[in-house]
């Protein structure tokens, strides 16, 4: 082997150290009463883009649970709005059976529309934390471009057909996928006024719960998710609106001082 070769070696395996070292950014501990997070991913994805943040705030001593939700891959839209607040149920009961005491739920992109809608159906929770907020059937993108998809679906359901199958429309990121779901759990999620609109779960966030949401400055939603859905929270001395520098897809692994720093706050 060659001088120039090993040279080679070692310079790709320092840059492999460098990333692997880059993965987990290092956060002091979050004293107090142990809490508790349920990290949910965002459409179509697995845990990979929010991992990095579960792995620091573990570090740090947050108990983390980050399920492969109904929206997830593999899953996608196998259940309604409202039973997916089911399975939030259930992650939030596995923290609590290892020993967390204030429970966090917090999610990127469409994981963040359900755990704001959590914080609107479930009382007693420490915080909800909203990550490049995403899937936003109250705005007006929905109803325009996605209009004939929300109508079929109403329509088979007042027919009686909701809990058939049919192909619906969807969007993710400029992207325009076909999706093959029941009437019923695609009305549930895309109908403005549904189980998933933003304002009216904004508006229903439980008293008491204080809301952290995190935008990138690359991200379309930070541009008018301030005035359509964050301001219809209720008031709450905690509450915060913060934008970093960051792009939607990387919002989760550059939010970790941003995220353990409210956490260490409240």
């Amino acid at each position: 082997m060659t001088l120039k070769t090993l040279s080679r070696l070692f310079i790709v395996f320092i840059l492999g150290v460098g990333v692997t070292a880059c993965q987990t950014a290092k956060v002091d501990p979050i004293g107090g009463a142990r809490i508790g997070m349920v990290l949910m991913h965002g459409k179509g994805g697995t845990s990979n883009h929010i991992d990095s943040l579960a792995d620091s705030l573990r570090g740090a001593g947050v108990l983390v649970e980050t399920p492969l939700m109904p929206w997830g891959k593999g899953r996608i839209y196998d259940k309604t709005y409202d039973d997916s607040m089911l399975e939030i149920d259930a992650a939030v009961n596995r923290l609590k059976a290892k020993g967390a005491k204030r429970i966090v739920v917090g999610g990127h992109s469409l994981g963040a529309n359900a755990a704001l809608g959590y914080g609107a159906r479930r009382d007693g929770l420490a915080g909800v934390i909203l990550l490049a907020y995403g899937h936003v059937p109250s705005g007006r993108v929905f109803p325009s471009k996605l209009g004939s998809s929300i109508a079929k679906a109403k329509a088979m359901i007042d027919a009686g057909n909701g809990m058939k199958t049919a192909g619906f429309g969807d969007l993710n990121q400029g992207r325009t996928p076909s999706r093959s779901v029941r009437a019923d759990i695609y009305y549930s999620w895309f109908a403005p006024d549904g189980p998933a609109s933003d304002k009216n779960n904004a508006g229903n966030v439980k008293n008491g719960t204080p809301v952290l949401w995190v935008s990138g400055t690359q991200d379309r939603v930070s541009e008018f998710g301030k005035g359509l859905i964050y301001s219809k929270i209720p008031s709450h001395p905690k509450n915060n609106f913060v934008v970093i520098q960051s792009n939607h897809i990387n919002t989760p692994r550059d939010s970790v001082k941003t995220v353990s720093g409210w956490l260490r706050g409240l």
